[in-house]
Order: structure tokens, then C-alpha cells, then sequence
């Protein structure tokens, strides 16, 4: 269960090793930040509505390249709402490499007593510093492709496990990181109870509403803020899936792993009845972590499955496969689109990192009411989709390039492929196949890129290209064999980044 872990939900027990009679106070920064961009450094405070404190004084420590900045910030600022998004400054100068904060709150509750903590107050986790990557230059992408996290969650996903992070913040975090737009996907479940009584019922078409109109609005040199929505709906063995809409204009329904409707865990709605309801709109429809670990008590309690290739219709543009890291689930998913490749449809893979807050690392309740874990996988825009849309990003052009515009997913370095007669410009050649692949000193050499492609009659791919640059820059051609239906191509560095790209088809001859 990821996100910013909720301490206080007992099940009606007396006593949870997990409760403090204290909001959740949770220090936080974007993993990476571009090399003139401020960094957003923020402390999130979930609860204190129920918990007041007064924020008596911070103290925050940068380390860079050796040196240590320090300000010390006595606000004397009271906290009694449910969430509170509080703008920290950040010390020191903007310098590339890697830099560490820290920061000590101490603050004083509704009955006289002080406490202090170090960058949190969560039980049982160590208090480590925040790791910040500063770019010594911009990501590789040539000009006019832009990237995002098309799967993340802002503070309306809130259940009794987990809270998200305040879009703006977000939105923030996203243009110091250098991405032109998230999706923000809060679940549909969470959308049929009250905030902040997230066990109280509540008319989920009116509360999807108030979400999409909290969200940022457009603003040029600003990222994008896509309203959207995870939707649970069943696969065709009845089980619970999620697929995300992006930018429908209306709530749809979804409850069946909600968690709150006791063992009446059944699908609302079936996938095809889902992008029924889609069809109007001409939203983007993307199968949501196709190939997630599922434990035993996630499919006997929440009857949670999977994505097979008879529940990807027509009407699903994308299989988000990349979930915040490149493990098995990533492996397992990548197999279920290229299945579907050679099977002859062209579906976008897509990145997102299910991020619920967690710009820097990712809080997890790991036991219910016993045990917390944090983790590297997760965080919000680590592993991207790079789109290219027409014109400049906006909530327009990136809908219409969801549904089929060149598209790469990486986690930094770049991969460009280019085929004979491509429909695409920007994927189109003349006479050979090219790959174009970039990286930079902060995610290491290329160790390896593969051109693989499907011909007419086979019944899997063959590898068409594979070399090893060892460098941060390189360039390859290469021969179509005869017959081949579309090339795709993948990208891994020394540091274990990769990209991987669309599947192109060649002209037609």
C-alpha cells in the first residue's frame, strides 16, 4: 500500500503501535530538480484537525558539494486543519550534483507538551535525509517532446492507509523537475466518501466535481494538471482492475476493492461498460499497472487481479506497465504489450510511478496498524512519459497525443527511432532504420540499446539491432528485414536507467 502512511485508523481497536495522538508530519522535495529551478522543499501535515499543534521552529540543514547552509524559521504558526502544505525555505546555492536536507521541527500540542522530530514523526522509520539530484543540464529529449506522470494521486485519494499529496505542491515539484504535465488519478472509490471522514458515504458525481475544479488551472510555462480518474472495474474473470481515464468530464463509478463495503468486493461496472461510458467524451483510456504483485489477502479481501490480453479492447490506448520501478512487474507487463503487439495492435506504453504524495521517497504501511516501510520505488515523476503533442502542452493536445502520438518511456535517458515512411515525422526516415540514444553524467554511460521487430507470419519478435556505446551519446543504423510489420527499441545505462520506446511501423511498400 503506498503513499504518505495514515497512522491514526485503528479498526476500532483500543491500540495501534502505529497511533500518536500528533498529526502526520511528513518533510519533502522532489527527487531531482533542473539546474535553475528553486526546489519546493515542504512540510505535508495530514490530521491536524483532529491532533492541533503550533509550529514553533524549524531547522534546516543543506548539504552541497561539501558545505553546509542552515536557516532556522520560527513561524509560531498554528495547525488545526486536515491537511496543511507548508513552504519551507531551502538553503543554499543552486549547484549541480546530489545535495541532502534535513530539517528539525519542533512544535508543541494542544495540552502544553513539546515535541521535536527530525524531517518526520511516523513510527518506527528512520528519520534519513532527503537526497536531491540537481541536472548539470536539461533532460536529452529533442524539442517539443514533454514528459509527465500520467499516474499519481493528490489528497482526494484518502482512505484509512493512505493520504495524498496538494497539486499545487505537485505542480510545483513537477516544473522544478522539469516535466510539462501529471495526471492526477485519484481513485474512484475515494471519490464516493467524505473527506475528511473517509468512512461517511458520500455523492461521489458531485465530490469529482469539487476535485476537478480544485485542481490548477492552465497556466502558460506552467505543467499541466490533468484531471482524471482510477477506475476500478472488472476484468473478464470478474476481478478488480484499474484503468485510467484521463480527463473525462464525468465521475464513473468503481467500489468493488474499496475496502469500505466489507466483502461486497464485486466490479461496479465491467472494462467494456467503463469505456462505454468513455466513448462520448473521447477520453484517453490506459490499462493501469497491467501486471502488479497481488498477494493472497488482496485477491481473497479486495478480489484484486490482473490485465490479461482478452480484457485489452478496443478503446484502451495505452498499458501503463512502467509503475515506478523496473522490476517484475515492469518485466511482466512489457511481455503482456508486446503479446498484444504481434497480435497487430499499437498501444502506447505509458510510465507513471502511483506516487500518493511521495516526491522523495515513498512512506508504505508494509503491516496494517504495526509496521511502516519507505522505499525508493514510487515517486512522483521518476519514471516518465515523454509525449509529442501538437503545439504546446496543454489539457487539449496532451488528450489528443494520448491516443496515439510518438511516445517514449524513460526514467532519464533518451531514445529516439526513426523508420523508413513512418506515418509520424518525427519517426519517419529514408532508406534505414535509425536510433538516436542520449544520456547524461547523472544516470551513467549506455551499456546497451536493442532495436527489436515483428515480421509478417512470426510469431514473436526478433532482435534487429544490438550494440553496447559505452558512452553518453551514440547513433545506429540499421537494416528492416523484409516484411516487417513495426521495430521498437529499448535503452539501458551503466547506473540501470532505461527508456524504451513506441512501436513504429514502417511504409508500406
Amino acid at each position: 500500500m503506498l503513499g504518505y502512511a495514515e497512522t491514526h485508523f485503528k479498526f476500532k481497536l483500543p491500540w495501534s503501535p502505529l497511533f500518536r495522538a500528533l498529526p502526520e508530519m511528513i518533510l519533502d522535495a522532489p527527487s531531482l530538480a533542473l539546474l535553475d529551478q528553486p526546489i519546493p522543499l515542504t512540510l505535508a501535515v495530514h490530521d491536524a484537525h483532529r491532533f492541533p499543534v503550533r509550529l514553533d521552529e524549524v531547522r534546516i540543514v543543506s548539504r552541497i558539494k561539501g558545505q553546509m547552509h542552515e536557516i532556522t524559521w520560527t513561524p509560531s504558526l498554528g495547525l488545526d486543519q486536515p491537511f496543511h502544505w507548508i513552504r519551507l525555505p531551502c538553503p543554499g546555492p543552486l549547484l549541480c550534483g546530489a545535495q541532502w536536507v534535513d530539517a528539525a521541527f519542533r512544535v508543541t500540542d494542544r495540552k502544553g507538551k513539546s515535541w521535536t522530530f527530525l524531517n518526520h514523526n511516523l513510527p518506527g522509520l528512520s528519520a534519513q535525509s532527503l537526497r536531491i539530484v540537481r541536472l548539470a543540464s536539461d533532460f536529452p529529449a529533442p524539442e517539443g517532446w514533454v514528459s509527465g506522470d500520467l499516474h499519481c494521486h493528490t489528497h482526494w485519494s484518502e482512505d484509512p492507509v493512505e493520504w495524498g499529496g496538494d497539486p499545487t505542491m505537485m505542480r510545483d515539484a513537477a516544473r522544478c523537475m522539469g516535466m510539462g504535465f501529471f495526471a492526477a488519478t485519484d481513485h474512484s472509490y475515494d471519490f464516493a466518501w467524505e473527506h475528511p471522514d473517509y468512512l461517511r458515504p458520500a455523492d461521489p458525481t458531485q465530490r469529482f466535481q469539487e476535485f476537478r475544479s480544485s485542481l490548477p488551472p492552465d497556466l502558460e510555462g506552467e505543467p499541466v494538471v490533468l484531471p482524471a480518474e482510477e477506475i476500478s472495474c472488472g476484468n473478464s474473470r470478474g476481478e478488480n482492475i484499474h484503468l485510467l481515464a484521463i480527463d473525462h468530464p464525468l465521475y464513473i463509478p468503481g467500489q468493488g476493492d474499496g475496502g469500505r463495503r466489507g466483502l461486497n468486493n464485486h466490479p461496479d461496472l465491467s472494462i467494456p461498460e467503463v469505456l462505454e461510458l468513455l466513448t462520448e467524451s473521447g477520453a484517453p483510456a490506459l490499462a493501469a499497472h497491467p501486471r502488479p504483485g497481488i498477494g493472497w489477502l488482496q485477491r481473497k479481501i479486495f478480489r484484486r487481479g490482473q490485465w490479461d490480453g482478452t480484457d485489452l479492447h478496443a478503446g484502451i490506448h495505452g498499458l501503463q506497465f512502467c509503475n515506478g520501478s523496473w522490476g517484475r512487474d515492469f518485466l511482466e507487463g512489457r511481455g503482456l504489450w508486446v503479446q498484444d503487439l504481434v497480435a497487430g495492435n499499437r498501444r502506447l506504453p505509458i510510465a507513471g510511478n502511483d506516487a500518493h504524495g511521495d516526491l522523495n521517497r515513498a512512506t508504505q504501511v508494509s503491516l496494517p496498524l504495526a509496521r511502516l516501510r519507505q522505499t525508493d520505488h514510487h515517486r512522483f515523476g521518476a519514471m516518465r512519459t515523454w509525449i509529442l503533442p501538437e503545439g504546446p502542452p496543454s489539457r487539449e493536445s496532451l488528450r489528443k497525443a494520448l491516443t496515439g502520438a510518438p511516445c517514449v518511456i524513460s526514467d532519464g535517458p533518451w531514445l529516439g527511432l526513426r523508420v523508413p515512411d513512418a506515418a509520424h515525422p518525427a519517426e519517419r526516415s529514408s532508406g534505414q532504420g535509425t536510433l538516436q540514444a542520449a544520456s547524461l553524467p547523472e544516470f551513467g554511460n549506455i551499456r546497451r540499446v536493442l532495436v527489436f521487430g515483428h515480421r509478417r507470419g512470426q510469431a514473436r519478435e526478433a532482435v534487429v539491432l544490438d550494440a553496447s556505446p559505452a558512452s553518453l551519446h551514440s547513433e545506429h543504423s540499421f537494416e528492416l528485414p523484409p516484411d516487417t510489420l513495426y521495430v521498437r527499441a529499448e535503452l539501458l545505462t551503466e547506473s540501470g536507467n532505461r527508456a524504451l520506446t513506441r512501436a513504429v511501423e514502417p511504409g508500406r511498400t
